[in-house]
């Protein structure tokens, strides 16, 4: 099982400075204390100053129930609890009138145009000309007031109260044999290409793993892992140990 990756380089090293102080705050205050809208790979860095501290207890919250990728964390007294509407989350709808086969990118493009940075923003769900958007609730009123046309089409969000629950669907989904669960394999496998390209692909900066850029061709991957390569898609995996007569593993690959 891979273990914790320490921080790679000084935006990490900053953030994990300011995920020190949310914890801080709270050890000190007693009071629920809330990060911004984290990724996978900042997930991790979060829980590892979290683990420097004693009772307290952490829960993640997305606001949307399902395949979602984007959480806030809110650390809390041992003795406390914490419940879905104590998290800062707003979710807004919008149905999307126009000719336009919008997706996740244009919908985010157009909330940085509105100079709302990234960690405001949560998952985007575009599914049935209908896009919802989690969201801080200090962010919620200017894309409510703001943001009245993606591409060529027009939208008009709101708030949303009821639950919403994304079940991902893939564009493609296939089981296949590798030597061994280093990076190099497991992309050439995903790829179909020869080993010696996944290798150049990482070398390259190409490859990213749980929003880690991969730098080793050793890298272990396990199972959950998201994979994104550069110009060739994103990837989720899944591997339950087994292995063939020839000792391959046996993984399966989901293409976003």
């Amino acid at each position: 099982m891979r273990g914790f990756i320490p921080p790679q380089n000084r935006e990490e090293t900053v953030f994990c400075k300011k995920a020190y102080s949310i914890c801080e705050k709270t050890d000190r205050m007693h009071i629920k204390s809330f990060s911004t809208f984290l990724d996978l790979r900042q997930k991790d860095l979060f829980i590892s100053q979290f683990n420097k501290f004693s009772g307290l207890k952490i829960d993640f919250y997305a606001g949307i129930k399902g395949d979602t990728e984007r959480l806030i964390a809110c650390v809390y007294d041992e003795y406390d609890e914490v419940y879905s509407y104590d998290y800062p989350i707003s979710i807004l709808r919008s149905e999307i009138n126009g000719d336009d086969k919008l997706n996740h990118r244009d919908f985010l493009g157009a909330i940085m145009n509105l100079m709302i940075k990234r960690e405001y923003i949560g998952d985007i769900i575009v599914e049935d000309d209908v896009c919802y958007i989690a969201c801080h609730n200090q962010m919620a009123p200017i894309i409510i007031s703001e943001l009245k046309k993606v591409r060529h089409s027009f939208v008009d969000f709101e708030y949303y109260y009821e639950p919403v629950v994304y079940n991902r669907k893939y564009s493609q989904h296939k089981s296949v044999t590798v030597a061994s669960m280093r990076a190099d394999a497991v992309v050439s496998a995903m790829l179909n290409c020869s080993r010696n390209e996944g290798v150049t692909m990482i070398k390259q900066g190409l490859v990213s793993v749980n929003h880690l850029d991969v730098k080793r061709s050793d890298f272990e991957i396990v199972d959950g892992d998201v994979i994104s390569i550069r110009g060739k898609g994103k990837y989720m995996l899944s591997f339950e140990g087994a292995k063939s007569r020839k000792d391959r593993f046996f993984i399966t690959y989901y293409k976003y």
